[in-house]
């Protein structure tokens, strides 16, 4: 597939990950993520080669996520691009068996967990950025806070273009997955609040289309969150384990959960859910009886 240009300084390659590809200030190109695997790099390589005339020479990573990253140790290998990635989700760039290992919970991973979608080559890590002024290959770059996906999830805004990760999610990937996703509902709320205030021309999310105002999907994945938090509430009208609450929420809300992956994707969103309306006052928490329960305050 070809480049689409965006700004006199910003393309992407749209794909099952949208990969930006930005022109530096010596005309080679900096990447904003590189895609799951070593066919998503590959493509990316190419068509800046062939279409611009250029190389790669870094590799800005949004987050921790394999689908975002696991095309970088392929980009480093065939250019030998430097890496940059956010504080904290950098750890799982250069560590990738700790993606799957959180999600079951801090231990060994079953090996069914152990896929590309979870478990990406490693990616070595050269710059460790925080949010603010972003300089590479001195072009400069914003990145912005966009935390709650993952850990530390950042925006990229360059040239009018804002590359906002996973922050909003198509309305498609929302369809048939039900509950997205997240380290912190939280932080997430608070993600959904700066994407909107971020002043761009062009919006890029991390999957789906190209937009041209970020809002209509924000409000969208506002809802999903809402809705899935009063399920919640909801039901521990009583004290209930958060066992008891997964299954309720997934069949209330219509999330087809067939494979381990998808099962321990869900159980620490969940937790994640339960972590944020504790905080709210709308649920308390209490251990006895060897029993971790939840309870509508």
């Amino acid at each position: 597939m070809a480049l689409v240009q965006l700004s006199d300084q910003v393309y992407v390659l749209p794909g099952g990950v949208n990969i930006g590809v930005v022109l530096l200030e010596n005309g080679q190109v900096a990447l904003i993520d590189a895609g799951l695997n070593d066919s998503s790099a590959k493509k990316a390589i190419k068509a800046v080669r062939e279409e611009l005339g250029s190389e790669v020479v870094a590799v800005v990573t949004t987050h921790g996520h394999a689908d975002h990253f696991g095309g970088n140790a392929t980009v480093v290998k065939r250019t030998g691009a430097r890496v940059y990635a956010p504080a904290l989700d950098e750890a799982i760039l250069r560590y990738p068996i700790l993606q799957p290992a959180f999600l079951y919970g801090g231990a060994d991973p079953l090996d069914s967990m152990r896929t590309n979608f979870m478990l990406a080559e490693p990616s070595p890590v050269d710059v460790v950025y925080g949010a603010g002024p972003l300089t590479v290959g001195g072009a400069l770059l914003e990145a912005i806070s966009l935390a709650g996906h993952s850990g530390n999830q950042m925006g990229i805004r360059v040239d009018g273009v804002f590359f906002a990760a996973d922050v909003v999610l198509p309305e498609s990937i929302l369809e048939k997955y039900r509950i997205p996703y997240l380290y912190s509902v939280t932080d997430h709320l608070r993600a959904l609040e700066t994407c909107v205030a971020v002043v761009a021309q062009r919006i890029v999310p991390g999957h789906g289309a190209i937009l041209d105002d970020i809002r209509e999907l924000r409000d969208h994945n506002l809802t999903v969150v809402a809705e899935t938090a009063e399920v919640i509430a909801a039901f521990c009208d009583q004290p209930r384990t958060s066992g008891e609450i997964m299954k309720h929420v997934l069949d209330a809300r219509g999330a087809n959960v067939i494979d381990s992956p998808g099962y321990y994707l869900l159980q620490p969103t969940i937790n994640a859910y339960l972590t944020h309306l504790s905080r709210t006052g709308d649920l308390t928490h209490e251990v006895a009886a060897n029993s971790s329960t939840w309870r509508r305050a």
